[in-house]
């Protein structure tokens, strides 16, 4: 149970923003997430709307993920976080598009902050 309230804390970060004496950059908690997701974060139009797009390129469904959406000064060093739940579970091979407000920033970075793999799912 302590392991889902650190994830429940975790998650419930709405908005870091950086300055004198504000706290350290948040990292993703699995640090090869790269392994098994791919995120387009340049924002393309899908139904009228502004979104990017996630796409689970594993061999395993994935659950519970969320991302961490990051607004980026002109130097690339984050000057705001946003920790977000997906909202869906993502099969292997699948994809989804997610949006979420953020501020005005030169530029943006999306990472996958945390989630579970079911193995069961997997290849055999």
């Amino acid at each position: 149970m302590r392991v889902l309230g650190m994830t429940v804390a975790l998650a419930s970060l709405v908005l870091l923003t950086f300055g004198p004496g504000a706290a350290q950059p948040v990292s993703p908690l699995v640090t090869d997430w790269d392994r098994f997701f791919t995120i387009q974060s340049s924002p393309v139009t899908v139904g009228g709307r502004s979104v990017a797009t996630i796409w689970n390129t594993s061999g395993w469904g994935a659950s519970r993920i969320q991302l961490l959406v990051e607004a980026l000064d002109a130097g690339g060093q984050p000057v705001s976080q946003r920790v977000i739940w997906l909202g869906t579970d993502l099969p292997a091979g699948t994809r989804t598009h997610f949006e979420t407000p953020v501020p005005a920033a030169a530029s943006y970075r999306v990472r996958v902050f945390a989630f579970d793999l079911d193995l069961t799912s997997g290849p055999r």
